[in-house]
């Protein structure tokens, strides 16, 4: 009896080993920079079905699925091992999660475990995850040139972004991956997209080149300061060692990312030695005055004061100063006025401040003058510009001595006045009244009917429940219905795929296995073609349809290996559904 017991438990735990199912997802680095690439493979001891991988969300697949099978013998035990690869390139920078892959035994699915990959800044030297691709290292480069490296801060930079290719590489195009934010400049964005391409010289080298961005930065803190590097995904065209029929150069395409590299920048505080009192913030080149629309006017009518600061600088981050105004005038707040426009060369226009002012009584009033200062960083020095006296002459009475209307001071706050017949404006003339008794919902109408409802309810989800317990215990039935999904999932699928070779033939062939799978009540490893030509013929199907269901197989397993054009896809993709229809109509019930 204890022999027996001890068999019994080495058959148990034998069959338990071979029915355990592994479904694991492997990158070859946890780590990379934004330039190079990570090989990740999703590996099975078991000859799953319906194979899904991830989105692969924040990367571009370079190449896969790259499959491969191996099964062997060890002891007259049989071991197996399935696995599909992909080689990556990551889009952006930070910690990007590959999610699950899905896959199907035996009516169960599997799903591997997410995992993070951790993506830094581009590298001098990068190192690609077995991938067979041609490299352009000494072909293509991506420099950010910088105009001044020691700016005073509000002092206008340029940074020139140029992509310097040498004269026997093309390129065919780029996307931006890594897009500086200059977090401590104020930057203006300058995209060249129809610009030319210039001959010119890197590293004493010929090359062309072309200027792909222009930033226009002002400093807005003192010290020093990062410029993050622009990284490109760059479709290069490279020669390769073939020539075709009449001896040019074949040349191939091939994915590069290039990194301009960041840049620092020590950036110089305004001096403080000579600064004026009046200085606010202004740095460049101006020309400042104070303009009336007119200078003669009436008691009570209004008149716009202007001041007025133009030239290049840092006009949209910087102030105006404040206009003063006699006690004896109203004056209001005043409104921004803004011509400016930016180049690479920087801000440039006129930025004003317009007052309205009003004055209430006769006589002759003077506007003092208002100062203006800037420092100017080429001739490193403090300018201060005067807009002298102005002179206002209102005609009409003057105000009479020791009277109680008094004129208050109006440095720009807005003016409230109430007038003698709009003395009680401020008492409200409506309100909204609220009900002293209120409802409750408990054992009210509404109440008890919720309640009777729901008992009502009750016989029905039971009902419902025992359906479901049916159609659960069919296994037989819910692995056909799943397997017939499967098979219209995949065609639609197949459908969106039309032009893209590989994803249409793999989503075809998955559709047609399914649907095997649904009519005919067979596995996978069951699918040979004479197999699944004698079910078919068994099931009343013609020899005709037959024979274009087992070419269509046949048709997608060879379009693998093979390239097809958009036409061919789309006559396998009409072929597939009338052959699944006409099969539909043919087979028993």
């Amino acid at each position: 009896m204890r022999h027996l017991i001890i068999f019994c438990l080495l058959i148990i735990t034998g069959w338990t080993s071979m029915a355990q199912v592994e479904f694991t997802a492997t990158p070859t680095r946890d780590k990379i920079a934004i330039n190079e690439r990570v090989r990740v493979e999703f590996k099975m001891n078991v000859a799953g079905d319906n194979f899904t991988p991830p989105n692969f969300e924040g990367f571009q697949v370079v190449s896969g699925p790259i499959q491969s099978f191996s099964q062997q013998w060890v002891n007259g035990k049989s071991s197996m091992s399935k696995s599909y690869s992909y080689i990556l390139k990551p889009n952006k920078t930070g910690k990007v999660t590959i999610k699950q892959a899905v896959m199907e035994f035996e009516g169960a699915e599997y799903k591997t475990v997410p995992f993070q990959i951790a993506i830094n800044g581009a590298v001098d030297d990068p190192k690609d995850a077995n991938s067979q691709e041609i490299t352009a290292d000494t072909d293509i480069h991506l420099v950010a040139e910088v105009s001044k490296a020691n700016p005073y801060l509000n002092e206008p930079i340029k940074v020139v972004y140029k992509l310097y290719v040498a004269n026997n590489t093309g390129v065919s195009g780029w996307n931006e991956i890594d897009s500086p934010k200059y977090p401590d400049f104020w930057s203006l964005n300058i995209d060249n997209r129809n610009a030319q391409v210039k001959n010119g010289n890197y590293l004493g080298q010929p090359y062309r080149y072309l200027q792909l961005r222009e930033v226009v930065l002002y400093p807005q803190k003192t010290g020093e300061l990062v410029i993050e590097p622009l990284t490109l995904d760059i479709n290069v065209e490279v020669p390769t060692n073939r020539r075709d029929f009449f001896g040019r150069t074949v040349f191939k395409t091939v994915s590069k990312t290039v990194s301009a590299g960041s840049r620092k920048i020590n950036v110089k505080s305004i001096p403080t030695a000579g600064r004026p009192a009046s200085y606010t913030g202004a740095v460049g080149d101006f020309k400042f005055k104070v303009e009336l629309d007119k200078a003669q006017l009436d008691a009570g009518e209004s008149l716009n004061a202007v001041v007025k600061v133009g030239g290049t600088g840092n006009l949209k981050l910087m102030e105006l100063p404040k206009l003063k105004v006699p006690q004896s005038l109203e004056a209001y707040e005043p409104e921004r006025g803004n011509d400016v426009k930016t180049s690479i060369s920087g801000m440039k226009g006129t930025i004003s401040d317009t007052y309205v002012i009003v004055p209430q009584y006769g006589g002759k009033y003077i506007l003092p003058p208002v100062e203006f200062s800037y420092f100017d960083p080429k001739k490193e020095t403090f300018i201060t510009l005067n807009s002298g006296e102005t002179l206002i002459e209102v005609n009409g009475p003057a105000p009479a001595s020791g009277s109680n209307t008094a004129v208050n001071n109006s440095t720009g706050a807005n003016k409230n006045f109430i007038s003698n017949d709009a003395q009680f404006a401020f008492i409200k003339t409506s309100t909204d009244f609220i009900d002293k008794e209120s409802t409750y919902f408990f054992n009210s109408t509404p109440y008890w009917v919720v309640i009777s409802g729901s008992l009502l309810l009750i016989p029905l989800a039971l009902l419902v429940r025992r359906k479901q317990e049916t159609i659960a215990s069919d296994v037989i039935g819910n692995r056909l219905k799943t397997a017939n999904r499967l098979s219209k999932k995949y065609l639609s699928a197949a459908k969106k795929n039309l032009g893209n070779h590989d994803q249409f033939y793999i989503s075809l062939e998955k559709s047609l296995h399914n649907y095997l799978k649904s009519k005919l009540n067979i596995q996978t490893a069951e699918m040979s073609k004479d197999r699944v030509s004698e079910l078919l013929l068994q099931r009343g199907a013609t020899v005709e349809t037959n024979k274009e269901f087992v070419e269509l197989l046949a048709s997608c397993e060879f379009a693998r290996y093979t390239p097809s054009s958009d036409s061919g896809m789309q006559q396998d993709f009409e072929k597939a559904s009338k052959v699944i229809n006409e099969i539909d109509k043919q087979l028993k019930r």
